[in-house]
């Protein structure tokens, strides 16, 4: 299962074909999803693959489909949501699919422990793009030092593109800082910013693997190097 070669090429879209996936290829997600490595051991969620008519939201695509993910709170609960996730993601476009992530959507049943979702199915509007198409920030923007695999995190989705994250490397480990809040009318209209960190933790733990580097996320390492203003650490990959 090739997750690296899709950082590179996926396209978030609005327009799908409304013809379902098939019980066939649902199933495969379902495996894909029970076969991640979570970032923390002990992390748990669960989710439901639902119908356009089991939803509600603003703003929402017309998708033959819907990932609804939820989860009691548990230690950096949205941090490990968006990187266990966005694994699936990434294997539904290796497999010729396209997907949105959508802040807003909910199932029409009230789940308290909901946190994100996505609609996905086949594209109806072109999933894929060039590297020179990514609208993102610099690595000099987004981190401090060098790390080949900061090409792979700069291109991961984020709410608003806003690329909430700041990566600091020293020597063999990389810590891992985030914006709480976007600030403003921003901050007040997105709240996930959390979630897209792990999103770009995804695609490090990707790019990791595609290098035959080591990935070990620790939470808390004490003394940490100093963050930018407005944001706050996390944990380091080693």
């Amino acid at each position: 299962m090739n997750l690296y070669s899709p950082i590179f090429t996926r396209k978030s879209i609005r327009k799908f074909d409304m013809t379902s996936l098939g019980s066939e290829t649902l199933q495969q997600v379902e495996t894909v999803i029970s076969e991640i490595t979570p970032l923390l051991p002990k992390a748990e969620f669960t989710h439901k693959i639902v119908g356009p008519d089991e939803v509600k939201g603003l703003a929402l695509p017309k998708a033959p489909h819907f990932l609804l993910i939820s989860g009691k709170d548990q230690p950096l609960r949205n941090i490990c949501a968006g990187f266990h996730f966005q694994h699936v993601e990434l294997y539904l476009y290796s497999m010729g699919f396209a997907t949105r992530w959508l802040s807003s959507v909910k199932g029409k049943q009230d789940d308290p422990n909901h946190i994100v979702g996505f609609a996905f199915g086949k594209p109806a509007e072109p999933a894929t793009r060039k590297l020179a198409e990514f609208q993102r920030k610099s690595i000099s923007e987004i981190a401090k030092g060098t790390d080949s695999r900061l090409e792979a995190v700069r291109l991961a989705p984020s709410g608003l593109n806003k690329q909430p994250w700041y990566f600091i490397v020293e020597s063999n480990a990389v810590h891992v800082y985030y914006q709480k809040s976007l600030g403003g009318l921003m901050g007040m209209m997105y709240k996930l910013t959390d979630v897209d960190v792990g999103l770009a933790l995804c695609h490090m733990a990707v790019a990791s693997e595609h290098e035959g580097k080591p990935f070990r996320f620790t939470p808390d390492k004490k003394n940490p190097p100093t963050p930018p203003k407005n944001f706050i650490y996390i944990g380091t990959v080693e």
